[in-house]
């Protein structure tokens, strides 16, 4: 049996016929093929029976906008290489002295140095008490006190200025320099959390924006704060922005693509990271000074605020809230930025087959009360105890680090097609908030090498072989569709 639908070209004006033949097991779609028409469509009923598979059947497992959006997300990953990683170049090692007083302004600055200083110390937090120096600066060390030194001098020969050198952050204001990670890894934990939530709940575009906005601004303004205190807060909201941004543009390179595509674009997504870590220390090296690199970083960060013009709202997320008109509008842009020409009452008549009922969004709780997710985020977070350590021999340190290119971008993957669309946000972040966890508790793990030299790498050996045994009973996801509901996601 054939029906016929009329449709208005809407370049042409002409009334085009696309027919639908319907047999025993399957429907075809049929487009017109007639001159001005690259291609037509079709699609099996069995693929669109799937609501899951709603979205690939009218767009394609890839095409032109898929790559465009692949690209425009994968290049995200730049701005938060330089966020997560700047702290390098921010506070790098660098070398100071104890400021030398008038009274030994004839000494040069070696002289002084080699004069003021104890040398069981490699800086000069205490020196020798420069008013009883001063009677004599040859006379017996053993017999002068040391007193802590009230000014500092740095080398300014690599990096003109540093946060060391701004805030003084060396001796026993030392560990202010780690707070700064510290509370960009916490940043980025609970960034990832909250944007998160907003996304799956709101929207993939709007918290995407903000995100970058945050980003951009908070560089800016780090840049040029004179107080330490209100750098750090300033630097926390970053952080938070930071980590929303990596969490919805990671899910949106998802859920864009399909089939193979689906595997391929979520690990290529994560190659700029490297890009972007590669063009800070050019930015550093040319610099030299902390300010004008978060400076030039915000520069850079807000041309990303374009986004708002070229990245639409999720299809797959309208769908699976309801959204089923403004998802339509969307999947015929796309069509035709793909070359592929679907009529509209075709699109809306599939997409109306979809239950309309908006779906309550799952709380990453909800994935550890539901009894099949429970395992698989358990699972998941528990293989997201990664550690990233300077291994002490290289050969196995390259074949780690070889390892981890490939394992975390897959873990990724992973995680994203375990969790459902609405929710799919707050489940990875939720998952990899483990990451950051890791990285806090890494220092702690090479400083028991103070117990037993081999203690960390036996630690961290133990810990591999027990992520490999955790894997295995997490369920295979390859060619299966995305879940979209958590009720789908049981299914798994």
């Amino acid at each position: 049996m054939i029906y016929t639908d009329l449709h208005k070209d809407e370049h042409t004006d002409e009334m085009l016929s696309y027919g639908t033949v319907v047999t025993s097991n399957k429907s075809i779609q049929i487009g017109p093929t007639w001159k001005g028409f690259r291609k037509p469509v079709v699609m099996s009923a069995h693929s669109v029976q799937k609501s899951e598979d709603v979205t690939s059947s009218i767009i394609g497992d890839f095409g032109r906008w898929q790559l465009k959006i692949s690209i425009l997300m994968a290049l995200l990953k730049l701005p938060i290489a330089w966020y997560q990683l700047n702290i390098i170049f921010m506070a790098p090692p660098q070398d100071f002295w104890c400021s030398k007083p008038s009274p030994f302004s004839k000494y040069s600055d070696e002289e002084w140095r080699k004069l003021s200083s104890p040398h069981v110390e490699e800086h000069p937090c205490l020196i020798f008490d420069p008013d009883l120096l001063a009677i004599d600066p040859f006379m017996d060390k053993t017999l002068i006190p040391l007193v802590p030194c009230k000014k500092f001098v740095y080398d300014t020969s690599v990096f003109k200025r540093t946060i060391t050198s701004d805030w003084n952050l060396v001796c026993s204001k030392h560990w202010l320099t780690h707070m700064c990670q510290i509370v960009m890894m916490w940043g980025i934990v609970i960034g990832g959390i909250i944007f998160g939530m907003w996304a799956d709940k709101y929207g993939r575009q709007l918290p995407l924006i903000i995100g970058i906005v945050i980003q951009s601004v908070s560089s800016f303004i780090a840049s040029i704060l004179p107080w330490y205190s209100i750098f750090l807060l300033n630097w926390f909201i970053l952080a938070l922005a930071s980590g929303g941004v990596g969490i919805i543009s990671f899910v949106i390179s998802m859920e864009v693509v399909s089939g193979k595509w689906r595997t391929i674009i979520p690990v290529v997504y994560q190659l700029p990271f490297g890009i972007g870590n590669a063009i800070m220390a050019g930015l550093a090296y040319w610099l030299r000074d902390w300010r004008k690199l978060e400076s030039a970083l915000g520069a850079c960060s807000s041309l990303f605020i374009l986004y708002w013009f070229w990245i639409p709202e999720s299809p797959r997320w309208l769908l699976a809230t309801g959204q089923t008109e403004r998802a339509a509008e969307i999947l015929k842009d796309i069509t035709r930025e793909n070359k592929t020409y679907v009529s509209s009452k075709y699109i809306k008549r599939l997409l109306s087959e979809r239950e309309e009922r908006r779906q309550q969004d799952p709380a990453f709780l909800a994935f550890l009360t539901s009894k099949r997710m429970r395992m698989k985020t358990i699972l998941l977070s528990l293989n997201w105890g990664s550690y990233a350590n300077d291994w002490p021999r290289l050969l196995f340190a390259g074949i780690g680090f070889a390892g981890m290119a490939g394992t975390i971008p897959a873990l990724y993957l992973f995680s994203g097609e375990l969790f459902p669309t609405l929710g799919r946000n707050v489940g990875v972040s939720g998952v990899t908030t483990f990451a950051r966890i890791a990285s806090m508790v890494a220092p702690a793990v090479v400083t028991l090498d103070s117990l037993f030299v081999d203690l960390p790498l036996i630690i961290l050996t133990i810990i591999s072989f027990g992520q490999i045994l955790i894997i295995l009973p997490l369920p295979e996801t390859k060619d299966t569709p995305l879940p979209d509901t958590l009720e789908q996601a049981e299914q798994f």
